[in-house]
């Protein structure tokens, strides 16, 4: 993310990873700009210097940052200052693994335990009014059992194989004992049921990661799919769900 010519962007409750850039993978900054970072996570880029932040006076005009709240790799010390510029380093920031849920394939949801969960400014909240979180997703609250889905693709021909990470969080200080119930929704809008009702029991305080692998019929139409999973108590009680659209395409 870069910014020059005199300009005072607001980044809140962004997440950067990933990036690469000859200066400052995560922000460049240069000439009279002063980006105020808040509630946010910059961690896992690259550059040739500065891995986060670079802030810059190409044309001998400098450029200041100011950073609150916010999780950053390598800290204050990881930021490169030219001269002329200006780091104000605020309050609350960390310098800690956010523990995305699977960030090698782009899911930057948190996991419980992360360091960023109810880290962001103390004024801010999230939607399940706890404290603010950092990054882009809050993690919700709401209930003690969260599940998330992680596909490998969005997009498998007929007679592939769709793979989906599941990611079952338990909160509870007692083990869980849950069912689980899985459907695609056809490009009709017809569901289907792919896995399930099975039951499952989850350990207090426990994140459990399972990868499972979906044969695609050859005759499967081309088109957008729906893929939902819901874990819960029958018949009345629905603890979280998690769903994402892929494509089955021509090979």
């Amino acid at each position: 993310m870069g910014f020059t010519g005199n300009c005072s962007p607001i980044i809140a409750g962004n997440t950067m990873t990933g990036n690469v850039a000859e200066r400052g993978g995560g922000i460049w900054c240069d000439s009279l700009c002063s980006p105020m970072v808040i509630n946010s996570i910059l961690w896992g880029d690259s550059a040739g210097t500065a891995l986060e932040i670079y802030l810059d006076n190409t044309f001998g005009v400098g450029s200041s940052i100011t950073v609150s709240y916010s999780d950053v790799a390598g800290g204050s010390l990881g930021v490169y200052v030219a001269a002329g510029c200006t780091l104000n380093w605020g309050e609350g920031n960390i310098d800690e693994d956010p523990m995305f849920v699977l960030g090698e394939k782009s899911d930057y949801r948190l996991r419980w335990g992360s360091p960023c969960i109810d880290a962001g400014h103390p004024d801010s909240l999230d939607p399940d009014g706890t404290r603010c979180d950092m990054g882009a997703y809050f993690f919700d609250q709401d209930d003690y059992m969260t599940l998330y889905l992680t596909p490998d693709e969005t997009e498998v021909s007929p007679g592939g194989v769709l793979g989906v990470t599941y990611t079952a969080i338990n909160r509870w200080a007692q083990p869980e004992t849950f069912w689980v119930l899985t459907e695609a929704t056809l490009p009709n809008g017809n569901p289907r049921t792919v896995m399930g009702p099975d039951q499952y029991t989850l350990p207090a305080n426990t994140t459990r990661q399972q990868h499972l692998t979906h044969n695609v019929p050859g005759v499967a139409p081309l088109g957008l799919y729906g893929y939902r999973s819901r874990i819960g108590v029958p018949p009345s009680t629905l603890y979280d769900e998690d769903s994402f659209a892929f494509w089955v395409v021509a090979p």
